[in-house]
This record gives C-alpha cells, sequence and structure tokens, in this order.
C-alpha cells in the first residue's frame, strides 16, 4: 500500500529517549553498541502494520511506523547545545559528496540523509522533543529496584525539564528489564519476579528482554563501516548468520538516516571504528526479542499513548477556540493588538521575545505539540489545520520562527494529505494530479517559510533549515510525480551560499526541470541550472563534480541558438580539465570555442586562444597522451576556405574580370588573327584543363579567414602536392590575420620535371603552436549518367586543382609598372609593360587587345595629319613586334590614358606566337585604378548677330591649383574664336568662364546630309549586312590639339556612347562600320592641363551651334512604300528587335528637325537700352526686326505677324503692349545661314518700360526653292500654285516672341 516516503517518516517520526544502567550498557557494549539505543537501532523501522486512531477515532492500519532512538543525556543533559552544529554538518555533506563517485549518483541522497537527520532541537518545533523515554535496568544489577527508582528520579526530577520549553515530564515511560544471559544465566525466574515489581510499581508499561544468549562466540569478519545515506533491511528472522547480523549492525552504526552521530564519529575515527564486531553475542531468538520489544513499544504503549494525548490536547485546543472569551481575545488581539513595547515575563504563558520561545506549558507550545503529534500519528488533515491556526497566532506575537516552522508543515501537512498517500489507495494506482490552486498554495506556504529562513540570521543555520524543508516537499513531490515549479523552489532554498549542499539541490533543480509537462520543454532552464550548480561545486572544491555538471550542460546547449552560453560552458570546462591536469580534454573543450561566432565580445576568444596555448604545452610534453588524442583536436571552423582554392598561372596572375569580358577579348584576337601557322580555336587556357611548363612557376591562391574576434597569427604555411617530387613548394613564415578578416594568399610552386601533380593538403601553425593540416580536396560534379548514380550520389573527381606540367609551350608574362592606383580623368601616365618569356621556345610579334579603348597606347606616337573615320581600328595595338629568346625580357614603353571618372577595371589580352608559327598563346594583364573627376565642364548656344556665342564654364576639383592650355576647337565645319584662356592657374573650386564666337569656317565643307552613313543605315534596316560600304569620307583632315593621341582616343570614347545611347537596337559588331567618328556639324572643346610633373588632357564632345535637321526623309519614305510588304518573321523575339532599330533609326537622333528661324528685335536710335524724348509730340521709335535661318543645310521661310491696335489691352500693364505702326505682317524664304530685317514703327505715348515682343513666327522648313508665301498658307494665284508644288515641306514651328523692353525716359 502506498505511504509518504521513508525519508519524510523517518525524519519525523517519534523520539524515545534511552535512560539504562551501567549494567545494560555493559551488556550492550559485548556486542559492540555503546547502549541500549544502537542496539534498538537496527529495528526501529521494523514495526509493520500498525494501527492508528484518528481524531475522528477512525482506525487505520500503516503499513511502518519508525520510531528514533537517541541516549538520554543527548537530549536532557544540555537542551541547547544538543543539536548537531551547523557548520559540521555542511563540512560533513562536502566532505561525504567528495569521497562519492559522480557517476553512482549517491550525492543526492548522502546531501538528503545529512539534512534531515541534522534537525536541531529547538523550541519552535517538537519533532526532535523526546516522546517517551525508555527506563532499562539490568538483572545483573545488585538491587535493580534501587536503580530504575534513581533513574526514574532522574527523568521526573528536575533534569526533566531541562529546558523550559521542552516538556519532559509529560512523556511516555517505558521500562524494560534487561536479563543477560551470559551473566545471570538462562534462568528467567528472577527476571520475571523483578519484571512483576517494577509492573506492579510502575505501571503496565513495562517488559522482559533477553540479550547475550549466544554461547559460542564465532569468529566475526571486519564489517564495511562506510557511511552511507540507506536504511539497511534487516537479515530474514530464521536466519542464523553472525557476519550478516555484525554487518547489518555496521551499516545501521554508519547510516545517516539512522545514527547522524554515529556516522559523523566514523568521518573523524574511521580507523578505532573499523575493528568493531557487532552482535557477536546475539542469537537469533535474541534479535526476535529485540524485534518483539520494538513492536511492543509501538504498538501497546506508544501510539495509544499519543492518542491519548492527542484527544486530551484536542479537547482543550478546541475549547479555547469554541469559549466566549477565546473568541473575544482572538478578535481583539487581531484587531487591535500591536507589538508589546515590554518583553512577557518568563513566568507568563505568552512569548518571550527577549529569549525567543514559548513556555512548554503554554497554551501556543501545547497546540504545536498537539499538531506534531498528530503529524506522527499520520492524521494530516487535523494537523494542518492546527497548523494553519498556529502560524496566524505565531505571527501576531511576531515569533516569525516559529510561525516559519508552522508555515512550512502547514504545507507539507496539505501535501500529504493527497489521497495517494492513504493506506487504503491501491499499491498500483497512479497519482492524481495536484490542481493548480492546490499546487499554488502549497508552494506559496514553502516560499513564504523559505524566505523566512533566508531572511534572517544567523545564516547558515536559517539556511539549513530552508534545504531541509525544501527536501522533504522535494520527496513528496517526487512520489507524486508533481514537477510543476520544483526546479526553482529547490534553487530558491539553495539561496546564495556556495556550498556542496547548495550545490546538489541546484543539480536537482535541473534534473526536475524537464520532467512532467510538454516534451522537449526546459531545457535551456535546466542547462542554466547545471551551470549554477557547476559554480557552486567549484566554489566548495568539488571540482569533478562541477565538470560533470557543465558537460552535461554543454552537452544540451550544443546545437542551441543560444552559443553565449554554450561558450561560457565550453570555456569553464575547458580551465577545470587544464587544472586537473587533463591538458588533452582542456584542448579539446578550448577547440570548440575557436568558430566565427557574432555574440562574442571583443577580445573574448584571445583569452581562450592563450588558455589554449598553455594547455596544449602541457600536452606537447607528454607525446604518448598527444599521440592517443591527435585524431580528436581539429579547429572547429576551417581557416582555408577549400572552395575558393585555386591554382593560378602566370598567363592568368589576377582574377579580376569575368569569363565573359575575357572570351570577348580573345574572341576580337581571333578575328584579327594574320599569323604565320594555324589559327587555334582559343588563346585562353582551357578552364578544364591547367597546363604549366617545366620551370615555370606558378601559385596556390588561398583564401584564409580569420574565424576569432581576436588578431591570429599563421606560421609557416605551405600545401603539399601529390606526388611531392620534383617541385619547389614555397613556405610563408608568418602572417597576421586580424579579426574576421579574410586574406588571398599566394603559394609559388615550381616543377623541375613533367608530370600531373593534385594539391591535397595546407598545413600550418595555428597561432604559432597548434599545428593543423586541412584537407584541400573537394568533390566534382554530380554524376547522373546511370541510375544508380541517380539514387545514390555519385560525384565525378575534382580537377580544379591538378596541374599538367609539360616540356616545352610558349609561355609569357606580362606585368605593368608605374600606373597609380589613383588618377585625375584624362591623366596620361608615362607606364612600362615588362614581357618575359617564361617558355622554351622563342616568341615574336606581341600584341595586346584591352577591353578599354585606348587606354594603352604607345609612347612617342606622332599626331597623323589625316585621321581615319572609324570609331575604332581594324588591328590590335602591336606591343614589341620583334623576338623574345627563351628566358629574354622585353620592355615596352606605353601611355595609360585615364578615361572617365569612376572605377576602371582593364583587361588586356597580349597575343604571341613562335618564331616557327607552330604555336601561340595569350596572356592576361589587369589592371585596376580609381579615376577621379577632375572638371564640370558646361557649354551653352547662344545666336548672336556675328555668329553664334558658346558659353564655356570649366570648374575644377582638383586638390591644387591647374595650369590650362588654350582651348582647341575641332569640327569640320565650325571655327571658334578666341581660344585662349586667361593666364594663371585655376585653384580647387575655381571656375573659368569665357565666351566664343562659332562661325562656318568657310572652307570645303563636306556633305552635311551624309549620304554614306545613310545608305548604311538603310542596308542595316534591310539587313544587307554584306552590302555595307566603307565609311566615306574615310578620312578627314582636323586640326588635332597637341595632347598625343588623347583626344581622339577621347573621341571614339565619345562616339562608343553616342551609337549605344541613340542606336541600342544597332548590333555591336556593326557600329565601327556604320557609324562614323565624326559628325560634320560636330564641335569638340579640348585642351589640356599640368599639375606639377602630372599632366593630361579634357575634351568636350557633340557640342552643336546650328539646329539639326533630319537626314533619313529618304529612308522614311522608302520604309512606308514598303510598310506593305514587311516580312513576316518565325520568332517574335526577332521581329521585335527589327522594329526596335526602326525606331531608333526613324525616330532617333538622325530624324530630329530643330526650328532654325531666328527672330530679334533692336531699336538702333537706343543707347544702352534706354531713348529720351520730350513728348510735345507723338513718338514713334523705329525698330528693326531681324529674322535669321540658322541651318547649315536647309531652307526655310517664314512669317511674321505684328499684334494690331485691336489686340491691345488697353487695361493697365507692365510694361507697356506695343503699339506697331506700318504694315503688320511680313513673309519671305532665306537660303541655308542667310538672314533679312524688317523695318517696323513703335508708337509711345508716354515714358516707361515698352515692350518689344508680342509678335508671332511661323517657320517652314523643306527641300527645294522657296516660294515668297506664307509657310503652310493657301493661295489662288497660279505663280503661288507653282512656288509650292516646287517646295517640298518638312517641318513647320510657330513661336511668340519672347519678353523684350526697351525704356524710354521724358526729356
Amino acid at each position: 500500500m502506498p505511504a509518504p516516503p521513508l525519508s519524510i517518516l523517518q525524519s519525523l517520526s517519534p523520539r524515545v529517549a534511552v535512560l539504562a544502567s551501567d549494567d545494560v550498557a555493559d551488556s550492550c557494549a559485548a556486542n559492540g553498541c555503546a547502549g541500549l539505543d544502537e542496539l534498538l537501532r537496527p529495528w526501529e523501522g521494523g514495526t509493520d502494520r500498525v494501527s492508528i486512531l484518528s481524531t475522528t477515532l477512525t482506525p487505520t492500519v500503516h503499513p511502518t511506523f519508525p520510531l528514533r532512538f537517541v541516549p538520554y543525556a543527548s537530549v536532557y543533559a544540555n537542551p541547547q547545545l544538543v543539536s548537531p552544529n551547523p557548520e559540521l554538518v555542511v563540512d560533513l555533506i562536502g566532505s561525504g559528496v567528495g569521497k562519492l563517485k559522480p557517476e553512482d549518483e549517491q550525492h543526492y541522497a548522502l546531501t538528503r540523509a545529512l539534512l534531515l537527520a541534522s534537525r536541531p532541537l529547538v523550541p519552535y518545533e517538537t519533532f526532535n522533543h523526546p516522546v517517551g523515554v525508555l527506563f532499562a535496568v539490568s538483572t545483573s544489577t545488585p538491587d535493580p529496584l534501587s536503580a530504575l527508582t534513581r533513574l526514574y528520579g532522574q527523568a521526573v526530577g528536575t533534569g526533566a525539564q531541562a529546558a523550559p520549553w521542552m516538556d519532559g515530564v509529560q512523556v511516555l515511560k517505558f521500562f524494560v528489564v534487561v536479563h543477560d544471559v551470559s551473566k545471570r544465566g538462562e534462568d528467567l525466574t528472577a527476571a520475571n519476579e523483578l519484571l512483576a515489581a517494577v509492573k506492579k510499581t510502575y505501571g503496565p508499561h513495562s517488559t522482559l528482554l533477553v540479550i547475550n544468549s549466544r554461547k559460542d562466540l564465532p569468529e566475526l569478519p571486519t564489517p564495511d563501516a562506510t557511511p552511507h545515506s540507506e536504511v539497511p533491511l534487516p537479515p530474514p528472522k530464521d536466519d542464523d548468520n553472525p557476519s550478516a547480523l555484525s554487518q547489518l549492525y555496521a551499516s545501521t552504526m554508519s547510516s545517516l538516516i539512522l545514527s547522524p552521530t554515529s556516522a559523523v564519529a566514523a568521518e573523524t575515527d574511521g580507523e578505532e571504528r573499523s575493528t568493531k564486531r557487532y552482535a557477536a553475542r546475539l542469537s537469533p531468538e535474541d534479535i526476535q526479542r529485540l524485534i518483539a520489544l520494538v513492536r511492543e513499544l509501538v504498538v501497546q504503549s506508544l501510539v495509544p499513548w499519543m492518542e491519548a494525548r492527542v484527544r486530551e490536547w484536542n479537547e482543550a485546543y478546541q475549547s479555547s477556540k469554541r469559549g466566549l472569551t477565546g473568541r473575544l481575545f482572538g478578535a481583539g488581539r487581531k484587531l487591535f493588538g500591536s507589538r508589546p513595547q515590554s518583553p512577557a515575563p518568563a513566568g507568563a504563558g505568552g512569548y518571550n521575545s527577549i529569549k525567543g520561545y514559548y513556555p512548554a506549558n503554554s497554551a501556543e507550545a501545547l497546540s504545536r505539540r498537539l499538531a506534531d503529534f498528530a503529524f506522527m500519528l499520520r492524521d494530516y488533515r487535523y494537523a494542518s489545520g492546527v497548523y494553519d491556526t498556529l502560524r496566524r497566532d505565531y505571527s501576531q506575537d511576531r515569533a516569525f520562527r516559529y510561525a516559519s516552522a508552522a508555515t512550512e508543515m502547514f504545507g507539507l501537512s496539505q501535501l500529504l494529505s493527497h489521497p495517494y498517500f492513504l493506506p487504503n489507495t491501491p499499491p498500483s494506482g497512479r497519482p492524481t494530479p495536484l490542481t493548480n490552486l492546490q499546487h499554488s498554495d502549497i508552494s506559496a506556504w514553502l516560499e513564504q517559510a523559505v524566505l523566512t529562513y533566508l531572511g534572517r540570521p544567523p545564516a547558515i543555520q536559517i539556511q539549513l533549515d530552508a534545504l531541509r524543508i525544501t527536501v522533504l516537499y522535494y520527496e513528496a513531490w517526487k512520489a507524486l510525480n508533481e514537477w510543476r515549479g520544483v526546479g526553482a523552489a529547490l534553487v530558491r532554498a539553495a539561496g546564495e551560499a556556495d556550498e556542496a549542499a547548495c550545490a546538489v539541490l541546484i543539480e536537482e533543480a535541473a534534473s526536475a526541470d524537464t520532467k512532467g509537462g510538454k516534451s522537449n520543454r526546459g531545457h535551456r532552464r535546466q542547462a542554466f541550472h547545471l551551470v549554477m550548480a557547476a559554480r557552486r561545486y567549484e566554489k566548495s572544491g568539488l571540482k569533478h563534480y562541477s565538470r560533470r555538471c557543465l558537460e552535461r550542460a554543454s552537452n544540451i546547449m550544443r546545437g542551441a541558438a543560444w552559443t553565449a552560453a554554450n561558450d561560457r560552458i565550453e570555456y569553464s570546462l575547458g580551465r577545470q580539465a587544464y587544472t586537473l591536469g587533463e591538458s588533452n580534454l582542456a584542448v579539446e573543450h578550448f577547440l570548440r570555442l575557436l568558430q566565427r561566432k557574432d555574440t562574442h565580445f571583443a577580445e573574448h576568444q584571445g583569452m581562450v586562444l592563450e588558455d589554449m596555448a598553455l594547455a596544449y604545452e602541457h600536452l606537447a610534453a607528454q607525446p604518448e597522451q598527444l599521440e592517443a588524442v591527435k585524431d580528436k583536436l581539429h579547429l572547429p571552423t576551417p581557416v582555408f576556405n577549400k572552395v575558393k582554392t585555386r591554382i593560378v598561372l602566370p598567363a592568368e596572375a589576377s582574377s579580376r574580370g569575368s569569363s565573359e569580358a575575357w572570351s570577348e577579348l580573345d574572341s576580337r584576337a581571333l578575328s584579327h588573327w594574320d599569323r604565320k601557322g594555324k589559327k587555334p580555336l582559343s588563346l585562353l587556357p582551357d578552364r578544364s584543363r591547367i597546363v604549366a611548363s617545366v620551370g615555370e612557376t606558378f601559385h596556390v591562391e588561398l583564401t584564409a579567414s580569420n574565424p576569432l574576434n581576436s588578431p591570429l597569427v599563421l606560421t609557416g604555411i605551405t600545401v603539399s602536392l601529390d606526388p611531392a617530387e620534383s617541385l619547389d613548394v614555397e613556405t610563408i613564415d608568418e602572417i597576421e590575420l586580424d579579426p574576421y578578416e579574410t586574406r588571398q594568399i599566394a603559394l609559388s610552386v615550381t616543377p623541375k620535371a613533367s608530370g600531373t601533380f593534385t594539391v591535397k593538403a595546407v598545413s600550418f601553425n595555428f597561432h604559432r603552436f597548434f599545428p593543423c593540416v586541412e584537407s584541400l580536396e573537394r568533390r566534382g560534379r554530380r554524376l547522373n549518367n546511370t541510375k544508380a548514380q541517380r539514387l545514390t550520389p555519385t560525384y565525378a573527381k575534382d580537377t580544379t586543382l591538378t596541374v599538367h606540367v609539360e616540356g616545352s609551350s610558349p609561355r609569357v608574362a606580362i606585368e605593368m609598372f608605374g600606373v597609380p592606383e589613383s588618377l585625375y580623368e584624362g591623366e596620361v601616365v608615362e607606364a612600362q609593360i615588362k614581357l618575359q618569356n617564361r617558355g622554351a621556345l622563342a616568341v615574336e610579334n606581341v600584341q595586346l587587345i584591352t577591353n578599354v579603348y585606348g587606354i594603352l597606347t604607345l609612347q612617342h606616337t606622332d599626331t597623323p595629319t589625316s585621321i581615319s573615320n572609324t570609331i575604332q581600328p581594324k588591328s590590335p595595338l602591336t606591343l614589341y613586334p620583334g623576338t623574345i629568346a627563351p628566358g629574354d625580357t622585353a620592355d615596352v614603353g606605353v601611355r595609360f590614358t585615364a578615361p572617365s571618372a569612376g572605377p576602371v577595371e582593364l583587361l588586356a589580352l597580349a597575343v604571341f606566337s613562335t618564331v616557327e608559327g607552330g604555336a601561340a598563346g595569350g596572356a592576361r594583364l589587369t589592371h585596376a585604378s580609381d579615376v577621379k573627376q577632375l572638371f564640370t565642364i558646361s557649354t551653352d548656344v547662344t545666336p548672336g548677330r556675328q555668329g553664334v556665342l558658346l558659353n564655356v564654364q570649366v570648374t575644377s576639383h582638383a586638390p591644387l591649383p591647374l595650369e590650362l592650355s588654350a582651348l582647341t576647337p575641332v569640327s569640320q565645319h565650325w571655327k571658334a574664336t578666341p581660344t585662349a584662356v586667361p593666364a594663371g592657374p585655376l585653384y580647387p573650386n575655381q571656375t573659368l568662364r569665357t565666351v566664343l564666337v562659332v562661325s562656318a569656317s568657310g572652307t570645303s565643307a563636306p556633305d552635311l546630309g551624309q549620304p554614306s552613313l545613310v545608305a548604311n543605315l538603310g542596308r542595316v534596316l534591310q539587313h544587307n549586312y554584306d552590302a555595307l560600304t566603307l565609311i566615306e569620307p574615310a578620312s578627314v583632315s582636323l586640326s588635332l590639339p597637341d595632347t598625343d593621341s588623347g583626344y581622339l582616343i577621347s573621341r571614339r570614347r565619345y562616339r562608343l556612347r553616342f551609337a549605344a545611347q541613340n542606336l541600342a537596337a544597332l548590333p555591336k559588331d556593326l557600329v565601327p562600320r556604320v557609324v562614323p567618328l565624326f559628325d560634320p556639324l560636330d564641335l569638340d572643346l579640348a585642351f589640356s592641363w599640368t599639375q606639377g610633373e602630372r599632366r593630361g588632357h579634357s575634351a568636350v564632345h557633340g557640342l552643336l551651334p546650328a539646329p539639326r535637321f533630319s537626314i533619313v526623309e529618304g529612308l522614311r519614305r522608302d520604309i512606308d512604300s514598303q510598310a506593305g510588304a514587311a516580312k513576316r518573321t518565325m520568332y517574335e523575339e526577332t521581329g521585335r528587335q527589327r522594329r526596335a532599330l526602326v525606331d531608333s533609326v526613324m525616330d532617333g537622333v538622325y530624324a530630329v528637325d530643330d526650328d532654325p528661324i531666328s527672330v530679334r528685335a533692336r531699336v538702333p536710335s537706343a543707347k544702352a537700352g534706354r531713348v529720351t524724348h520730350d513728348f510735345n509730340k507723338s513718338l514713334v521709335l523705329p525698330v528693326t526686326i531681324e529674322v535669321q535661318n540658322r541651318s547649315p543645310a536647309l531652307s526655310a521661310r517664314w512669317a511674321l505677324r505684328l499684334p494690331g491696335p485691336q489686340a491691345q489691352s488697353f487695361a493697365s500693364a507692365f510694361p507697356a503692349p506695343p503699339i506697331y505702326t506700318g504694315a503688320l505682317a511680313h513673309r519671305g524664304a532665306l537660303a541655308p545661314g542667310a538672314r533679312t530685317t524688317v523695318e517696323v514703327g513703335l508708337w509711345v505715348v508716354e515714358s516707361g518700360l515698352v515692350s518689344l515682343g508680342g509678335w508671332e513666327v511661323l517657320a517652314e522648313t523643306g527641300d527645294g526653292d522657296p516660294a515668297d508665301i506664307t509657310p503652310s498658307a493657301s493661295s489662288e494665284s497660279d505663280d503661288a500654285t507653282a512656288a509650292a508644288a516646287a517646295w517640298a515641306p518638312r517641318a513647320s514651328w510657330s513661336s511668340v516672341a519672347g519678353l523684350s523692353t526697351i525704356e524710354v525716359i521724358q526729356a
């Protein structure tokens, strides 16, 4: 049948003081026992099936009823000093736990036993107050009745009331007559007579005990007296085994539950105890008599006596609660009572606040004893009611220790009142869970008691009280399988003390965190409690237990998101392992911390490296141990990225540039192939096969990353290849990586013989002390050819790190020197390109193709007088036309011209071939520069009387002053004057302003209609690419600025951008065949600059001094006529591309028409915009209106309409509206670039500002001979009709004059 846990019953069982004569002690000493209490101790818990009456007189049979026998002197001699020393208990727990092995899991049982057995004898509870006194007298005593009288007088006299708070009189008195057979023989006549006399004198609570009846004394082995926390089980009743009986007594004497005092003595004096032999004179009949004595004491005397006392005290307790006086007194004290100003006298029945106790005869002390008796008799419900009343009364009296003790027992009584602990509950029944209200109330009473203990001195004693009651609750919770809040309660009771007992309870809290409730809950809390327990263990010197807790916490947190906690755990494990001399485990723990995590604080891993260095130094001093664990010591995060590891040949010394960019350069080189021998398929190395030559040094490019948040030093870095023969491999002595830095490291490898070599691994010393080898092998592509490969992942062999070394092949290494990483826009730098023949064959005719046009040119190149009109040259740049023998070097001077602002990545492919023409190859050259903006150039075109005014503003962004040269205009049609710039330097952020007059050059002008361009555009629109003709004119003669060909490079870049923006649909390869380098109407301005030794040029391109006009009108008519016969295409995408190409040509930049007519009005008689008049008579100002056709190629017709008087508003306006006199309508026709004037009058009636605008201008351009009629106007005359027929209009415009005024001043 179920019952409360034995640990609770044993620790709170009735206590019986044993007072025996000296002869009894001698008889017990013959069996190795110090007294009768020790002789009876193995049988304390042997009383089973005890019937107990409750307060309602209901009998209940309980499975067991334990007792506690103690010497009389240990209780009554000096009650204030008989309690266990708290410091001794704490030390005993620490030493006991330290002697156990952590894997035996006995530390909690030991701690529980010592805590429960060390309950002090205190006034605020009576569980350790004796319930009865057992008097024992021997028949061998000369006058046994007199001796018994002396013992009885000692127990009922003044010595019985040794403490005012302990009742030593009202206890059960039980008398035992001991007959020692070894002394008095087997005749029991005298013993029975003595027993009858005792019963007659002292009552029926008397019995006879016969002991020491064994005649032969066996040779007993030395029993095991190691202190333990178990209750030893007695042997079978009919078992006559002296050795087993001796061991039973030895185990009982060393049990921390049954004999804590003896166990402590065993700890301090283990050698003396180890020589004892127990129960040497006890026969099996004697054992049965001892068991019968204990049962008689329990069943016939102690339990009935306690039941009678409970009924007696209950009447008094209930009477005090029922009486009117009691109720009024209680209510008045509760409502109006306050703390007494002076302590109560010692003789009064209340609480003595000075000495801190209630007298034993007070109602409160008697009620507490009543509640404890009811608890020991298993009437938990009744006991909880009394405890509940007492805790309130104690709190009102400010007896806080009494209140805490009553509160803890109130909660424990409610917990043990659970139906599961009733004797009539089936043994196999599962406990019913507590309701939330029950659980919260019980937990609240425990918390209240524990907090009171922890908050009041003395600290150590109160801490033990808190631990003890929490353990009792914990045992009950475990029996009920109730785990809610258990861990928190255990941690709360542990407090802040760094003792072993506290650590044990916190570890128990960790084990309780994951029990009950849903699965996978509480693991993080469990790890936290394990870390707390580890810290307490370490503080108390139990490092093995601390390490075990940390290892468990590490296993829980490993892989969890809370990386900071896991790292702290691993670090503590490493430090402890190092302290315990286990350097191999310390290194393993430290290695787990050397991985990249963003949760580390700065330099945290630097401390780990220092500790790991010390641990590895000790480990290295033990070669055998190092050899055993070296396979386990690996970095958690690799330093070198095997995926980014690659082999770099001299021909591809840089990894810049995409594969598409290099493929384009390769295609361009092959398209201009004009060398001897067969044209290769590609000049670039085969990406699927890395080939090098014997003696040619290639590099293994490694990517090293520091995963730590502290600096990392790598030493002795080298790579291993298979096979390792015939190779010279570089070793880098030392590099330092900043926190989280990633750096590329190149190791040179020189093959001495042909063969196939594969890079296998990289070896290095991690932070100078830890040797590491990281594999660089990786898997190839996934194979899916067969069914087996598709079902089971199969990978091909990776060949990206395999080098095939051949005997002879052309190899050229190209390098460029002298180009800084930061340049100004347009800056020209003199550089050197070094060509080195690293192969075994002579090479010749090295040519260079770049991805940025014109960025590299040869030095000392003369400016041509006749300039090719194509955007790009047809052949690559010939860098070195001669021959370079094997091993020789050729230096070529080049000019590097910085392009437009922004980052520039130069990719250049050097093409070469052998002298015999049998083989060819290519070498890569890369360079990255940051080009900074130097100037901001803005222009503005304004028509003028003598030409076009070009306003130029140049703003410097250089940090130092610049010297500028004169502006050089470049155009086929235009000229500009003046070109000189103001003398002096242009300072930073300073703006240079100048005005140029632009006019037609007057020389033989090119065909402005560009028929060659138009014809080629037509062929492109018809997709007749084979019929494209050469650009006409093929060359132009221009006066170029002296900028070392920098202008032509800039012009070509501009035209490429122009084509990309305006003819985006035109195939890229057709741009150089269709678009000319120069547009006849374009005007460029170029100048050079210097800044100390730095120099360069700048230019602005594509200025348009004249209006634009369409040159594709003929194509438009052709396309319109062919619109109905458009060919259908199979693919929609092709149709969209064709439509986009047509739109870019017919609606793009070549189809734009601008208004060519410019009209300006002026007053010839005005001076500085002012006219003076006395207004004695009306004033009519002569106004000259100039009309100009600014188009250089098209004739135009115009019409001018002046506002009449009827259109004027006579309301006040400012400025005054114009009133024109004379003809108000004028028209005419102008040839390209021609101008004419119209004379009109302006009537002014008063002084002030007068407007000169208000007119409307109509303009029309066309082909043919323009007629002198209004544009877009009809005429009925035959001449007008004929003229209109000869004129083919193209575009027309209508505009209104802007605001122009003249000031009239009265004289």
